[in-house]
């Protein structure tokens, strides 16, 4: 992983506003060469995930199923969002930040900001392709449209929610302040966790978040005992906002 370049200490100290600290922020996510890996592999993988899956059987729900790569940008999204943080954790170079910018709360909004801001154009771009791709894949008899009642809203939607992905891994990486710690915290909480909730039944892994996901935000035919679609949206939001605010506690109480 490069050292990610940022804005001289004097010169971010000077205009420390929202928008200067963005600029910085950007400027480091560009120069991670791991984060510009991850998003190649996760709109390579996402579409291509989507199509073999679109391509194999008559599915009940042609929407949920040409989505079916979104399991891996999820994965993708969440990751980049741990490495929004703890890539600076990892160089040093966090010190620098927050000797330029001092007011703690600032930086992480900044970061999460620019995060979001990356994630969604990058996010609904390839949900929308994967979508369509994944309708190409399939029969004709089969097909589902954008004109069709919640097809539409299931893809803006599920554009929408790898970004709160990324916004809870973010927290989780200002939380433990590790790359390897974070992620693999991450993909215990949204890949082992709703295997470990199998035996409780829908009931308790409804609310994990690929479930959440797949199940709800995803899915056009509704599927008895899972969230709905706004209800299954709400519920990562809250995580995001949990993740957060926790991991903006310890940015705030603790050295770096």
């Amino acid at each position: 992983m490069t050292t990610p370049a940022f804005m001289p200490a004097s010169t971010l100290a000077r205009s420390s506003g929202l928008r200067s600290v963005m600029a910085s922020e950007w400027i480091k996510l560009a120069s991670v060469r791991s984060y510009r890996w991850t998003l190649a592999t996760f709109a390579l993988f996402t579409v291509t995930l989507g199509v073999v899956a679109s391509s194999t059987g008559a599915p009940l729900d042609p929407t949920n199923q040409s989505l079916a790569g979104l399991a891996f940008g999820e994965l993708a999204m969440g990751i980049l969002g741990v490495l929004t943080i703890t890539s600076e954790y990892s160089s040093g170079s966090i010190r620098s930040t927050l000797v330029a910018v001092p007011h703690r709360p600032l930086v992480l909004a900044a970061k999460a900001l620019v995060y979001v801001t990356m994630a969604i154009v990058v996010s609904e771009t390839v949900t929308f392709v994967t979508f369509l791709a994944g309708q190409a894949a399939m029969d004709n008899a089969h097909r589902a449209t954008l004109a069709q009642p919640g097809v539409a809203s299931a893809v803006i939607l599920s554009g929408l929610f790898l970004p709160l992905i990324g916004l809870f891994g973010l927290g989780l990486g200002a939380i433990v302040r590790n790359t390897a710690a974070g992620i693999g915290i991450f993909v215990a909480l949204v890949l082992v966790l709703p295997v470990a909730l199998t035996p409780f039944g829908d009931s308790v892994g409804r609310f994990a978040p690929e479930l959440i996901l797949k199940s709800s935000v995803a899915a056009v035919v509704p599927q008895t005992g899972f969230l709905s679609p706004w209800a299954g949206f709400g519920v990562m939001t809250l995580y995001a906002t949990l993740t957060l605010v926790t991991g903006l506690a310890v940015l705030v109480h603790h050295d770096a």
